[in-house]
């Protein structure tokens, strides 16, 4: 059976508070981060790679990894698409529409300093260059709590810009913040989205819903270390003592089978 894993970034900047550390990972820390998973042995894929592993059983690499980035924002062209270039990563991007040309004071109850968001140009040029772009609604919504014309506008209308603005089908998604219920996840197959990435952490593989994929975070202040050994483990959260726990669990797993 074959596992792959999503790691989810947001801002490729430094940090300039303590509420965006969780959010902003540095340039540099994003290149360690690529150069550790090629060189454990870690297969970058595109979205189109895994909704063909869903819609058209084909096979993914081994140890196939998936690299997203959620929002839309200008850091992304300006600090990540230059190593993406360098080391011909394959992300996928999520875009909040109704954003694009403003900054993140367009975002509501935003915990981040004012940034700039991606413009359609600097998309339209990082798409000639195999980057993959996915709908996040038009205004970054909590889906759950609208209504289903609320949240179908918001699908619907945030797929057909992107649509126009690059000339190809837009068929992945991102729930935005997370949220979602059953009815929000139908609605996003009415629209025609074939993938869909969710928050919740873990592997994917052929059991899991392609409409709720899950991701592991990725936090500015992780490590390399702490890197590896998330998505060793498909976590979002890893210290020496989870680790350690999960050892002592499975060696004394394995002893009761050989005892009893």
């Amino acid at each position: 059976m074959s596992r792959f894993i999503i790691l989810m970034y947001h801002m490729i900047s430094d940090p300039v508070n303590t509420a965006e550390m969780r959010y902003a990972c540095s340039p540099e820390q994003l290149e360690k981060h690529i150069k550790m998973l090629l060189e454990t042995g870690y297969t970058l894929v595109n979205i189109n790679q895994v909704s063909d592993f869903y819609t058209n059983n084909l096979t993914l690499p081994e140890n196939a990894a998936l690299i997203t980035l959620d929002d839309g924002f200008e850091d992304n062209y300006l600090n990540a698409f230059p190593i993406f270039k360098r080391y011909k990563v394959p992300a996928v991007i999520y875009l909040a529409t109704g954003l694009i040309g403003k900054t993140t004071h367009a975002i509501a109850n935003s915990i981040f300093t004012e940034r700039k968001m991606l413009s359609w140009s600097q998309i339209n040029e990082m798409s000639k260059c195999g980057i993959e772009f996915g709908s996040h609604t038009v205004s970054h919504a909590k889906l759950n709590l609208l209504d289903d014309t609320e949240a179908y506008q918001e699908l619907i209308d945030s797929k057909k810009k992107i649509e126009e603005i690059l000339g190809k089908e837009c068929t992945h998604f991102a729930y935005p913040y997370g949220l979602l219920t059953e009815n929000t996840r139908n609605l996003v197959k009415k629209c025609g989205f074939k993938t869909a990435c969710s928050t919740r952490s873990g592997f994917n593989n052929t059991h899991r819903d392609p409409l709720i994929l899950h991701r592991i975070e990725v936090y500015g202040t992780d490590s390399v270390w702490k890197l590896k050994q998330k998505v060793l483990f498909g976590t979002n959260e890893v210290s020496l003592a989870y680790i350690l726990n999960y050892y002592y669990s499975h060696f004394f797993n394995k002893v009761k089978e050989f005892i009893y």
